[in-house]
């Protein structure tokens, strides 16, 4: 409840009844979604006697026998950090990092259970080109190769960018000099103005 409260500021669990018939409820006993809860995770993550778990990552294996590798999370431009706990080469669940100093300990769902992409059967691990029409597999240096001489032959107002907030603020900046200074030209937007 605290976890819910204190650190995402939602409010969504409570006490109903009074003495021996006390009993944790959603709002004013409705549901969960009724509430507002958001499905963030934070009241089983720092749930203290563990009653509460994580759905995905259940029995996928003790804390103690995964590895914890920090990142930076990839579905907005917060620059929220957390570690994903790596169990036999696999990411196994998301953790918080307590020494993020963007978001502390919370962490939104996206973040926090958003990584099974990661590990999708349809996810692309190498480059694809296009050759007679349709997509073959290439090596890095063919496919940068590829798009470097696309990109030349494309230099003024035949190129556009359109940037996202999916990037830092940063590299959206990096996206407008290299439109506007590589590519010469002032066609760049960003979809959250959209």
């Amino acid at each position: 409840m605290r976890a819910c409260a204190e650190i995402q500021g939602r409010n969504v669990w409570g006490l109903a009844n009074r003495g021996f018939h006390d009993k944790i409820v959603a709002g004013a006993d409705v549901t969960m979604l009724e509430a507002g809860c958001e499905s963030c995770g934070a009241c089983a993550a720092y749930c203290p006697t563990g009653s509460l778990t994580d759905k995905p990552s259940r029995g996928l294996g003790r804390s103690y026998q995964m590895k914890k590798v920090t990142t930076t999370c990839t579905y907005c431009g917060v620059g929220c950090n957390f570690d994903l706990n790596v169990k036999n080469g696999k990411v196994v669940k998301v953790t918080s990092n307590r020494k993020s100093v963007v978001n502390g300990i919370a962490l939104c769902l996206k973040g926090r259970y958003g990584a099974e992409f990661i590990h999708h059967k349809d996810r692309l691990t190498k480059p694809l080109i296009k050759k007679d029409g349709k997509f073959v597999e290439a090596s890095w240096d063919e496919a940068l190769t590829l798009v470097a001489d696309k990109l030349g032959q494309n230099k003024g107002d035949k190129f556009a960018f359109l940037a996202s907030a999916k990037a830092t603020n940063e590299e959206n900046y990096l996206f407008m000099k290299f439109t506007r200074a590589v590519m010469g030209t002032n066609s760049v937007d960003h979809c959250a103005r959209l």
